[in-house]
């Protein structure tokens, strides 16, 4: 820049301070910055100065602008005042408690305590429930302890103060198999009071299943022949407080077993028994007859029975099991028996005649000489009178067969075979005291002078049934007699129910009344049994819970009555009849014992049934 020749005249005011311009030495800015403000010389007016400054260093110009807005964000965030985050879960423990084992269809019961050991408030706890397979929820307390869903899976759970527990349980119902391990899993969802992020704590508490109050048994021959007739027998019972329905009897038959029957018939396949119901205490049998035709001899056979309940998931679940030994043996001689194709059910009934076939075989490779075949029947309701056996010698309860009278038995060559048979009566009534659950056992053997001792054969045991018997009477208790058409007359049903040797469970009788509004008088009804009836007005059926039936109930016992009145104002049709006052009786119950289902019926009640001492009858309506 041109140095400045000012005059100093031309600087001094009249009135101020004089001052003296000197020249400068130094320039203050440089000949190329210079030039970059004022712009080069050659460039027209107004082309020069800042635009282009700005120009030559925009990028330098824009990153100071962005460093300095990213510097302000983070110094933003750096400031900003918000609430402290937790840096871990909370304190917070699930306590379970519940018995180790449990029975397979029982309930556990798991006490579950929630701590809050943190120091701040957990808000909007839920506790999520998951259950194993054949797990099902019952209930649940405290009365604020309550699912969202039936299915019992989600329970919201009060607010928790630093320090503060919270005691809850939770019931289940636990099916599955014997052994088995069913684990129950726990999460509980929560919130602090002063952060929105969910936090999951989890527990898990197991149980292991055991045999449930539900007995069963099997029976069987510990050693048998591959040529013998093998019988098994099951025995179940319900020892729980409970009914139990829905539930499955199966045995599991051994390799090389084949069925040929069983009492009562199977209901899937040859080896599965149904049941709709089994009362508390309620027991049933089941007897399975077949042989190890199949087997070689010196070998081992188990079978196994299991008892089983349906769960909620549609499955059948093992309640208890129970499994039997079989050896199989190669006897040198051999005799079976059984009953003939005519009576050939493993239940007997008072009065029956019962014929019964014999075979025997020498199994060795050696004549057997002097063969003897004995049986021996043990049983108080057999008429022995009434034996009688084709060639054998009978004393008392027992028959034998041998050279004497049966000329084959002298020399019995190897594989050589035969039969023989014997019948008896069953004594009606079956006996004369009050025994109950009586049976006819038969027993055989068989043997040879080359063998010193008796091979058995396979035994015979023969359940008896029950005869029941349903009473009904009629009688006269005031009114119209005989019936006269719009005028009352009441009558006096009696029903009596009388049993033999065994007891019924799940007994009930039932009838209907026609006779439309007012025929049924409810307080006439047994006082001792007036719980135990049941009228439905709108169908006119009137139902007699009897429950169970003891054995000798009318003989050694008192017999089961019910007493009620029925009502019979007679319409104009029903003049010159004899209208009917009950009608359809019946009469069902399940043996005990045998497993049989029982039922009686009776005639329909009428006017007619009410005769005079001459015999005529009262039950004409009159017009």
């Amino acid at each position: 820049m041109p140095e400045s020749n000012i005059n100093p005249s031309q600087n001094k005011s009249s009135s101020g301070p004089e001052f003296v311009t000197k020249t400068v030495e130094m320039p203050i800015l440089d000949s190329p910055v210079r030039q970059q403000v004022s712009g080069p010389a050659d460039l027209p007016a107004g082309g020069g100065g800042v635009k282009a400054f700005y120009k030559a260093n925009k990028i330098y110009f824009w990153a100071i602008i962005a460093g300095m807005a990213i510097i302000s964000v983070l110094a933003y965030f750096a400031f900003k005042k918000t609430p402290q985050a937790p840096l871990a879960e909370a304190r917070v423990e699930i306590d379970v408690s519940v018995p180790k084992t449990v029975p397979s269809g029982g309930e556990a019961v798991y006490t579950i305590i929630l701590k809050n050991n943190d120091s701040q408030k957990l808000v909007n706890l839920e506790l999520e429930v998951a259950y194993a397979e054949g797990m099902s929820y019952v209930a649940s307390g405290p009365s604020n302890f309550k699912p969202t869903n039936l299915s019992g899976v989600l329970f919201p759970v009060p607010d928790l103060l630093p320090g503060q527990n919270t005691p809850l349980f939770l019931k289940t119902r636990v099916n599955g198999n014997v052994n088995d391990q069913k684990t129950l899993n726990l999460k509980l969802h929560y919130k602090y009071a002063n952060f929105n992020s969910e936090f999951v704590k989890q527990q898990a508490a197991a149980v292991t299943l055991i045999a449930s109050d539900i007995a069963i048994e099997l029976d069987g021959p510990t050693t048998a022949s591959n040529q013998q007739l093998v019988v098994y027998k099951i025995k179940y019972q319900n020892n729980s407080e409970n009914e139990i329905k829905n539930a499955r009897v199966k045995i599991s038959y051994p390799e090389g077993f084949i069925f040929a029957q069983a009492t009562p018939s199977p209901d899937l396949g040859t080896d599965t028994w149904g049941l709709t119901s089994l009362s508390k205490g309620g027991s049933g049998n089941i007897e399975i007859q077949g042989s190890f035709s199949a087997t070689s001899p010196g070998e081992s056979k188990s079978a196994t029975t299991e008892f089983l309940i349906l769960g909620n998931d549609g499955q059948f679940f093992i309640q208890n099991s129970f499994s039997f030994t079989t050896t199989i043996s190669s006897l040198p001689l051999i005799i079976s028996q059984e009953l003939s194709s005519s009576n050939s059910k493993a239940v007997i009934n008072p009065g029956d005649n019962l014929s019964f076939n014999l075979r025997y075989q020498n199994n060795a490779s050696i004549v057997a000489h002097s063969v003897n075949i004995v049986v021996s029947l043990d049983s108080k309701v057999v008429d022995l009178s009434s034996l009688s056996a084709q060639g054998g010698q009978i004393s008392n309860n027992t028959i034998t067969w041998n050279a004497a009278s049966i000329s084959q038995l002298e020399s019995l060559a190897p594989n050589e075979s035969g039969q023989l048979s014997f019948s008896l009566k069953i004594n009606n009534p079956a006996t004369r005291d009050s025994s109950k659950n009586l049976t006819l056992v038969s027993n055989l053997k068989i043997k040879s002078n080359e063998y010193d001792s008796f091979f058995p054969g396979n035994q015979l045991s023969l359940k008896l049934s029950s005869p029941a018997a349903l009473a009904t009477a009629l009688s006269f208790v005031s009114g119209q007699l005989p019936p006269k058409v719009g005028r009352s007359s009441t009558y006096k049903v009696r029903f009596s129910l009388s049993n033999s040797g065994n007891d019924f469970g799940s007994a009930n009788l039932t009838a209907f009344i026609p006779l439309g509004a007012g025929g049924f008088v409810p307080a006439s009804v047994t006082t001792a049994e007036s719980a135990n009836a049941v009228f439905d007005a709108s169908s006119g059926k009137l139902t007699w819970n009897v429950g169970s039936l003891a054995a000798y109930a009318g003989k050694f016992g008192e017999s089961r009555v019910l007493e009620f009145q029925v009502t019979l104002n007679p319409a104009a049709a029903q003049a010159n009849s004899s209208p009917v006052l009950l009608k359809s009786i019946s009469f069902s119950a399940n043996d005990l014992f045998t497993s049989q289902a029982v039922s009686l019926t009776a005639s329909d009640l009428t006017t007619a049934s009410i005769k005079g001492s001459d015999g005529s009858s009262f039950g004409t309506v009159q017009p």
